[in-house]
């Protein structure tokens, strides 16, 4: 069955989206003229010097390129061929014979939208207006909570970086570079959102160093001043150690905080980081564990 709308009045439509996928095929594609296609699998099959089973291969490879847009970055979002077909005959109807095209339209919320699971759990699908990204010019108090928390939450963690004066171990040191490189820009981007609903933004966004770590006892995962004295005044192996098993804790209480929003947040936006977050740092968990046992 053909995807793309067949017809004469169709084609500069049917040229158009057959033109963005044919970027998408290997250098070695034929780039002479191409017969008129009707199917996607024509696609991959028409005029490759191989014969059909390389053009599969090609096409199979074109597919596979799109794999990244999976990424939890863009989780939320879906990629909606009808959708491109229609806003292209939009563009093109001058070009048609003059009769009238069909009128199509479609809300965000009518396309089925998969949303992939956090570890362990299923993926669920989406319809209606849980499908639908919601963004506010205002945030709840759930949402700007949660901003304030984790820039909070997030300052620490750059300070359990700083306080180390040397790492002994290189993984454990390529590890700590990367937790700063991560969570210096989510900073910036949770008092960019704060800014823009109207909110004071935590003093802690400008200098890490800001945070009363009293005040922020109760906020699960937070190491104490004791704590991060004793990792000031650590060396050697026993920094990297102490390093890991208070930023294990660290990166389990952000997880926590995230649960925590999932029940009454309804930002898209922070919903995103939040998704971000949990894929980030569930994964360095399991990699500072074996770093840990290794150093034991």
């Amino acid at each position: 069955m053909s995807i793309l709308p067949l017809g004469s009045r169709w084609t500069p439509v049917r040229s158009a989206v057959l033109g963005m996928v044919r970027t998408t095929l290997p250098a070695d594609f034929s780039a002479e003229a191409q017969p008129e296609v009707k199917t996607w699998q024509e696609v991959g099959f028409a005029r490759h010097p191989d014969g059909r089973s390389a053009g599969r291969s090609a096409y199979s490879d074109a597919v596979r390129r799109l794999r990244p847009l999976t990424s939890p970055a863009v989780r939320r979002s879906a990629l909606v061929v009808p959708a491109l077909v229609v806003g292209l005959a939009g563009v093109l109807g001058g070009c048609t014979s003059g009769e009238a095209l069909p009128a199509t339209t479609a809300s965000a919320g009518d396309v089925p939208v998969l949303q992939p699971g956090r570890p362990g759990e299923p993926n669920a699908t989406l319809t209606g207006p849980a499908a639908t990204p919601v963004t506010t010019p205002s945030g709840s108090a759930t949402d700007v909570g949660f901003l304030e928390d984790m820039i909070a939450h997030h300052a620490q963690a750059l300070v359990l970086v700083d306080a180390v004066d040397a790492f002994s171990d290189t993984q454990v040191g390529s590890l700590a570079s990367r937790i700063r490189d991560e969570q210096e820009p989510e900073i910036q981007a949770m008092a960019r959102t704060l800014e823009g609903w109207g909110e004071a933004v935590p003093p802690e966004a400008t200098n890490p160093r800001l945070t009363d770590h009293a005040d922020h006892a109760a906020m699960p995962g937070m190491a104490t001043t004791a704590q991060l004295t004793e990792l000031a005044q650590a060396r050697g192996p026993e920094a990297d150690r102490l390093f890991l098993r208070l930023m294990i804790a660290h990166h389990e209480g952000a997880l926590a905080m995230v649960d925590g929003h999932a029940v009454h947040g309804t930002d898209a936006r922070v919903g995103e980081l939040a998704d971000d977050i949990v894929a980030t740092q569930s994964k360095q968990i399991g990699q500072m564990r074996q770093m840990l046992e290794r150093l034991a």
